[in-house]
């Protein structure tokens, strides 16, 4: 039974079950791996798998393909749920769902080749320096080397950015002509498999190449087709799935937290329940949490409605987004480091999930592909303030 039968099948015997349920299946499994796979730098074989099989990878991948062919909405509660059971898995996930929108922008033709027998694609796709691509005969020869390819030991493909003609074009490169570089070894999201891929000579069809900025346009790409709303919006009616991930993590931080309550802090120690500051320590993310939901929820909406309007976000539009983004990214930041203080030393154990979550939206904050979150908050002040982009300013906009 297909992602699409599960959700909007007219048989009243069939499951009728929501994705996000779906997901919230998962979160057990994957919370009980999370450890296994921050040691592997890499996520479980069969729990990959598995999540494929059960459509977590094809939310927005149109029906036509056997996804779901939901919207931006629907993908930010597969993400945030995710996001309960482990980051890096979560962080995988929306990147798998971003990717798979991708394809299903290039020519009929090529997705008829990448979606034959499945309703997802496994591809990693990165945004760094770009490599070369050299046209021969009607194919493209590509040459580069890119680092933080997130999900790469599990994919079939990777988007690669390239130079050709002195234009920016992101190119499908299948797996077997790329060189994989183990290289992630970090202590924060670990389990991405955010590893270096090298292409020495991989020779490609032109047509497997596809501008940029059509790349991330609501309509100037070869995918408006589909009859999804999803696949006739910009790339930045999709960008709070990721602040999903930080809106999931501080649910499962205040649920693990009430539990801990209930637990002496030392020996001949009364419960933390009983401990006001605990008490308070607990409810202020409680608050947070549900304070950050609204956000998310509200933010997503204007960012859909602003897509919907067919032109492109004002300055003025995308700084108040990414205001959004970055107060979300730094409350749950703030937060999760108050709930792992108040664990005591205890907090910083290997296998402390809330350790874990901690230092995972710690070092997201650093990210550059989501943005450096000062660099990111100088930016939207600047845009705010009317002073227009600053020069030398090498961040690509979500318009």
């Amino acid at each position: 039974m297909t992602v699409v039968d599960r959700i909007s099948s007219s048989d009243s015997s069939a499951p009728r079950t929501p994705l996000a349920e779906v997901a919230r299946g998962f979160v057990p499994r994957v919370r009980d791996l999370a450890r296994q796979m921050e040691l592997d730098r890499k996520l479980d074989d069969d729990l990959v798998e598995d999540m494929e099989a059960a459509g977590l990878f094809s939310v927005i991948v149109p029906k036509r393909w056997g996804g779901a062919g939901l919207g931006p909405h629907e993908l930010n509660e597969v993400i945030e749920t995710i996001a309960q059971g482990d980051i890096s898995t979560a962080w995988v996930t929306g990147f798998y769902n971003f990717h798979n929108w991708f394809l299903c922008r290039f020519p009929l033709e090529i997705q008829e080749e990448l979606y034959a027998g499945r309703s997802s694609v496994r591809c990693a796709a990165i945004l760094s320096f770009p490599g070369t691509a050299a046209r021969v005969e009607g194919k493209l020869r590509v040459n580069g080397r890119w680092g933080y390819a997130t999900g790469m030991l599990h994919a079939s493909h990777a988007l690669v950015p390239v130079g050709i003609e002195d234009a920016l074009y992101w190119v499908i490169v299948p797996r077997e002509q790329l060189e994989i570089i183990d290289d992630w070894d970090v202590a924060a999201m670990a389990a991405t498999e955010s590893v270096t891929i090298v292409a020495k000579d991989a020779v490609i069809p032109e047509t497997w190449a596809m501008p940029f900025a059509k790349m991330m346009s609501a309509t100037d790409h070869e995918g408006t087709f589909h009859e999804e709303e999803v696949m006739r919006l910009p790339f930045s009616a999709l960008k709070f799935a990721i602040s999903s991930l930080y809106v999931g993590a501080l649910d499962a931080a205040v649920e693990m937290t009430r539990e801990r309550l209930n637990t002496a802090s030392g020996f001949n120690s009364p419960p933390r329940i009983e401990r006001p500051h605990a008490r308070v320590r607990w409810v202020n993310a409680f608050q947070t949490a549900r304070v950050m939901h609204l956000v998310r929820d509200a933010a997503a909406q204007e960012a859909i409605e602003i897509a919907r309007r067919g032109t492109p976000q004002t300055l003025e539009e995308e700084a108040s987004g990414g205001l959004h983004s970055g107060t979300i990214l730094r409350m749950v930041r703030e937060t999760l480091r108050e709930l792992v203080d108040g664990n005591g030393s205890s907090g910083y154990r290997s296998d402390n999930h809330l350790r874990r979550m901690s230092a995972d939206i710690a070092m997201l904050s650093t990210h550059a592909v989501h943005g450096e979150y000062d660099v990111m908050m100088d930016r939207y002040a600047r845009w705010l303030l009317g002073m227009g982009v600053a020069p030398g300013d090498p961040g690509a906009r979500m318009t």
